[in-house]
């Protein structure tokens, strides 16, 4: 098996002589180079490329990795709604003060677009999380990549003046443009410093997962805060999550919020339309506050679903599509990889990261771009 940490790999020569089980970390895509230099290494193999298998950890993918033999494993999402779980939250939704709601930790190119389209809609009403010192925008770097020059006019004319919030428990690491959490939880700073403040005062969440460029799906504790704090959620940038989010059993309210944007070519007009498209609502804070209200069952029942941990059944549905011996290499991966995510707790993926399940062949690491034996 081979390990590929994602953000950091950069092909430079590799051979692969035999088919082997990659395991890939977290997103992949070089948006400075445009490409995946997975596909390189891929492209390079001695063997024919489709003996290989390629694991990532999230829950689609449909890009030019597409056409190589994959599975989608968000063995990482699964353990972090275990975590949330564990904290026992529980939801006071009879406080809606503001129309929309958006958390922004790193700073990420779509993240940036989010802040300036806010200016540039007047958009008001608001709570928010931006523990950034200072509004820095990568205004060249975001025109490079933009093909619309309206989109262009947009990023020339922002201000940038959203001002930093200062949402910490007080031994966090603050940085100029975000902060380490150190030793504390997703669901931790979500139950004690960001339910109150962001999430439950509002009615419609603007969740900016990691992913913008690369046609995959991912979501993360950005999407599971907007769950709990019962709210309408629109996807800024990202690929179909509201699809897979349905497919997983959620309610994205397709009566209410227009997903059109989802499946755009262009990231640039998904993160566009995804605001354009319903600035009727992002407007209106009486009728969003309203639809709250009439949907409270709704919201509800995306709590049960949560419960559930649909993201454990879906990796679990899809490990045991394979025949043996890749279903123990894939229970083996799903096993290894958490991160210290899971520690001492009872819900079903710990049963399953608790197993046994025995070495399968030597471990390499791509991380540095050479092989590590």
């Amino acid at each position: 098996m081979i390990e590929i940490f994602g953000p950091s790999y950069r092909y430079s020569g590799e051979r692969l002589t035999d088919p082997k089980v990659i395991y890939v970390h977290d997103h992949h895509y070089d948006e400075k180079n445009q490409c995946f230099h997975l596909r390189q290494l891929m492209e390079a193999s001695v063997c024919n490329p489709q003996q290989h298998l390629l694991v990532f950890d999230h829950i689609n993918h449909e890009d030019e990795l597409a056409q190589y033999n994959h599975v989608s494993l968000p063995v990482f999402q699964a353990a972090e709604l275990d975590r949330f779980i564990d904290q026992k939250i529980t939801p006071d939704w009879t406080q809606k003060t503001r129309t929309f709601n958006f958390m922004i930790n790193k700073p990420r190119p779509h993240r940036e677009f989010l802040l300036m389209m806010i200016e540039h809609f007047g958009l008001t009403n608001y709570s928010y999380s931006l523990p950034w010192k200072f509004t820095n925008f990568s205004r060249h770097t975001l025109k490079s990549c933009m093909k619309n020059i309206e989109y262009h006019a947009i990023v020339d004319r922002a201000r940038g003046d959203i001002s930093g919030t200062n949402y910490v428990f007080g031994p966090e690491v603050a940085l100029d443009q975000g902060v380490k959490n150190g030793n504390f939880s997703n669901p931790e700073t979500y139950n004690y410093l960001l339910k109150h403040t962001v999430f439950e005062p509002s009615c419609i969440s603007l969740i900016t997962e990691p992913l913008c460029f690369e046609r995959e799906t991912l979501h993360t504790e950005k999407t599971l805060m907007a769950i709990y704090g019962g709210t309408f959620p629109i996807w800024i940038g990202g690929w179909r999550l509201a699809d897979y989010a349905r497919s997983l059993g959620f309610d994205v309210f397709d009566d209410i919020i227009d997903h059109s944007y989802q499946t755009l070519a262009d990231p640039w007009d998904r993160c566009y339309y995804a605001v354009k498209n319903n600035l009727g609502l992002l407007t209106d804070f009486d009728r969003a506050k309203l639809l709250i209200e009439k949907n409270q069952d709704r919201l509800k029942r995306n709590l049960a679903v949560l419960e559930t941990n649909p993201f454990f059944i879906d990796v679990m549905l899809k490990i045991n599509q394979y025949p043996e011996p890749t279903r123990s290499k894939l229970m083996r991966i799903s096993s290894k990889y958490q991160h210290g995510h899971v520690k001492n707790n009872p819900s079903p993926i710990k049963n399953l990261l608790g197993k046994n399940l025995g070495d399968t062949g030597e471990v390499y690491d791509l991380s540095q771009g050479t092989f590590k034996g």
